[in-house]
């Protein structure tokens, strides 16, 4: 009888004693009501009597992958998102709700769904941190019942239908094209302004002479090249040359034979 006694005082002993980690709040159930909560360290019950429930007090994340949503403009899009949450009341919690995952999960898809009907699909693609807020208040303000907090959801992810790709591809190309063609036409204009300074400079025959040297230089240096020259009525009045004579007196000078 001794042994047997000893046996169940340590059995019940065993039985009396749990460890809530640092992580963890537990709720002590008597008779089906929440007598206490305790946090973290070693703890007594009464055996068969008590019955412990554990609240995980990390953060958890509620994954919502291949979501689709139609926006406010009737186009269908697919959304992969993700609402992180923590519990807060750990009796809330108990009393209030059975599967909390589960039911944020449920009603996150819902409410992503509400959310994105309310924008157009630029919009959405322009506004996706202002969407992302709206749909953790919308969360937040159920799950607060439930003891749960919100902190934070995020859009991982916005899937268009194949034919709104090609057509934002389209829409991309002729943007840079018209963005290119700004640019050549800018660059045209400031070199026609810069080419209409240098034609009022060379209205001085003595500019425009040394331009056509300067020319003649240029070209000369490549042996093969048959240089003939007209040369303007001034030039040539200026250099003491008239008639087609004239011509065929400097000709020799500037052509090179190939």
């Amino acid at each position: 009888m001794t042994i047997v006694g000893g046996t169940l005082a340590i059995l019940l002993l065993a039985a009396s004693i749990y460890i809530v980690q640092q992580w963890e709040k537990a709720a002590i159930i008597r008779f089906g009501r929440i007598i206490k909560i305790v946090d973290t360290g070693l703890h007594f019950r009464i055996p068969i009597i008590d019955s412990i429930q554990k609240v995980d007090l990390r953060m958890q994340t509620v994954d919502l992958r291949g979501q689709s949503a139609i926006t406010k403009d009737n186009i269908s899009v697919g959304i992969d998102a993700v609402v992180f949450m923590k519990i807060e009341d750990a009796e809330k919690l108990i009393l209030r709700i059975k599967d909390y995952y589960n039911a944020v999960s449920k009603y996150a898809q819902t409410s992503i769904r509400n959310v994105i009907g309310r924008y157009s699909l630029d919009d959405l693609l322009e506004s996706r941190e202002e969407i992302a807020k709206s749909l953790k208040d919308v969360i937040d303000e159920l799950s607060k019942d439930w003891g749960i907090d919100i902190t934070r959801a995020e859009l991982q992810d916005i899937s268009l239908p194949t034919d709104m790709k090609r057509a934002f591809a389209v829409q991309a190309e002729a943007e840079r094209e018209s963005k290119a063609v700004l640019v050549k036409a800018k660059a045209e204009l400031e070199a026609s302004v810069m080419l209409s300074k240098a034609a009022a400079n060379m209205k001085d025959p003595n500019a425009m002479q040394l331009r056509i040297l300067s020319t003649v230089n240029d070209v000369s240096k490549d042996q093969s090249n048959t240089i003939i020259l007209a040369l303007p009525l001034e030039t040539l009045k200026s250099a003491g040359i008239q008639g087609v004579a004239s011509l065929s007196a400097i000709r020799p000078k500037y052509e090179q034979a190939p």
